[in-house]
């Protein structure tokens, strides 16, 4: 428990003034004001990174899986339009003229009512190909519902937000805290993410900017309408990186990073709303329990 005694001096007036220091607390408050920080970060930055291999690993996936259905997809379509084209090739080519068929009766040797035996087995043959034809036209139908499917699917997995706006660490959770102002329990409807200012604030899915203009506490805001009942807000920007009716992508840069608006340090108030209610964001991520911004 050493401790020392530092003595200064104004060679002015003469004052002097004296404070002790014990070596103990003097490196815990290093420790907690440098050593833990740098260690933090360094951590966090290995986990965002991971997550964002992560991510372009599974996009591969799914880019390389789409590819194949769709292919698949547009050669089943191709070999099916060209069985009902031949099919009403056919259909038209057995309607002969009576008076021919007349005639064909009146061949001899047989050939007449063999040539007419072959169209009745034609004529039956094509009734199963109309009968086809209906399982085809309902296949085809499927398909549609199936693509229909798949590309609602692509679109909502594109508007859902799945990665933090900033990079930086989270500084107030989603859910009942004390409020920083006044002291008292309220509930906090989003995830504030800290970090320096002036650092890009992306877009967490695509969507449609509808809002980016001063709004009272949240200081400059950005919203975003992703479709789907799906919005998101970034609040306390310091200056905007988008315009209304600007059409997004997921990582695009909205704003900047600041304190504007009712905030006690540089940081990014996130909000996702789901049909007029808020949503705490760390359900949506891809990865638990952190995912890296752009």
């Amino acid at each position: 428990r050493t401790r020392y005694s530092f003595h200064i001096a104004n060679r002015t007036t003469g004052a002097t003034s004296r404070f002790a220091l014990g070596v103990g607390p003097a490196c815990a408050w290093v420790f907690t004001l440098f050593v833990l920080p740098a260690a933090l970060l360094v951590y966090g930055a290995w986990n965002q990174s991971r997550a964002f291999t992560d991510l372009q690993l599974q996009n591969a996936r799914l880019e390389l899986e789409n590819s194949d259905y769709r292919a698949a997809a547009n050669e089943m379509a191709n070999h099916l339009s060209g069985l009902d084209v031949e099919m009403l090739e056919l259909t038209g080519r057995i309607n002969m003229d009576p008076a021919m068929l007349q005639s064909l009766s009146s061949l001899p040797d047989n050939l007449g009512s063999g040539a007419l035996r072959n169209v009745g087995e034609v004529e039956e043959q094509l009734s199963s190909f109309d009968r086809l034809r209906l399982l085809l036209d309902s296949l085809n139908a499927r398909l549609a519902r199936v693509r229909q499917a798949v590309a609602y699917r692509e679109a909502l997995a594109s508007a859902t937000p799945i990665i933090w706006p900033a990079d930086g660490w989270i500084s107030a959770t989603y859910g009942y805290r004390t409020d920083p102002f006044t002291g008292k329990r309220n509930f906090h409807p989003a995830v504030d993410i800290s970090t320096q200012k002036g650092k890009p604030v992306y877009a967490t899915a695509t969507g449609r900017v509808i809002s980016a203009e001063p709004s009272g506490a949240y200081g400059n805001l950005v919203e975003i309408d992703h479709g789907f009942g799906l919005t998101t807000r970034y609040g306390h920007l310091s200056r905007f990186g988008a315009s209304v009716g600007d059409t997004i992508q997921r990582g695009d840069v909205i704003g900047y990073v600041g304190a504007t608006g009712r905030a006690t340090g540089h940081h990014v108030h996130y909000e996702i709303w789901s049909n007029g209610r808020t949503i705490d964001p760390k359900q949506l991520l891809l990865e638990r329990p952190t995912a890296a911004a752009n």
